[in-house]
């Protein structure tokens, strides 16, 4: 049984897709073939899972090399705020001694308001740290006063601070960082 076309009635051949007369659609097209290939979204997919798992190691290899270098430049930028807070200190010290003829004062809190707005913290950890204030001084037989730190500041940055007065440098065996009057900012090994 043939069907007729349905724009000029010619009789169609079985399974034809066209009119041979007209050349109109006849309906009885197939479906298109199914894609033999995966889906391009996939391919999208997989192309971006092995970049990602190809950079993982890069970027895990860059941050194990800049972690630890920021960690140890902040511990050296402490460590100058520290030494700047202990330099800030020693001035008040001795402006106060200036208008006082010469004597110091008995602790570091009679130094504010006047020579300084507020005592500075020592830097890092929770900014709670305070200074240690000799008068006269305990490590430099004759000085007049040193300042010691809370002795938190990270040994491996004090390297180029000599060890107590006139000494060798520190190398990582000064826990404390101290102000002398008359020598400066060293490091200082152990107890205080």
């Amino acid at each position: 049984m043939t069907t007729p076309c349905a724009n000029c009635g010619t009789p169609l051949p079985e399974n034809a897709n066209f009119c041979p007369k007209c050349g109109a659609a006849t309906g009885l097209q197939s479906a298109p073939a199914p894609s033999k290939g995966m889906p391009s979204w996939l391919i999208v997919l997989l192309i971006v899972a092995a970049v990602c798992f190809l950079a993982l190691p890069v970027f895990g290899l860059v941050a194990a090399i800049l972690i630890p270098n920021f960690i140890h430049a902040r511990a050296e930028s402490t460590l100058v705020a520290d030494e700047n807070n202990l330099k800030t200190i020693a001035a008040a010290l001795e402006r106060y001694a200036v208008d006082h003829n010469g004597t110091y004062p008995d602790n570091l809190p009679q130094l504010v308001p006047t020579y300084l707005a507020k005592l500075p913290v020592v830097p890092g950890g929770d900014n709670t740290g305070a200074y240690d204030y000799h008068h006269p001084a305990t490590l430099q037989s004759g000085g007049s006063y040193e300042v010691w730190d809370d002795g938190s500041m990270d040994s491996t940055t004090m390297g180029l601070l000599p060890r107590g007065a006139n000494g060798p440098p520190c190398d990582q065996g000064c826990k404390y960082v101290v102000y002398i009057a008359g020598v400066g900012v060293v490091g200082v090994a152990g107890q205080r």
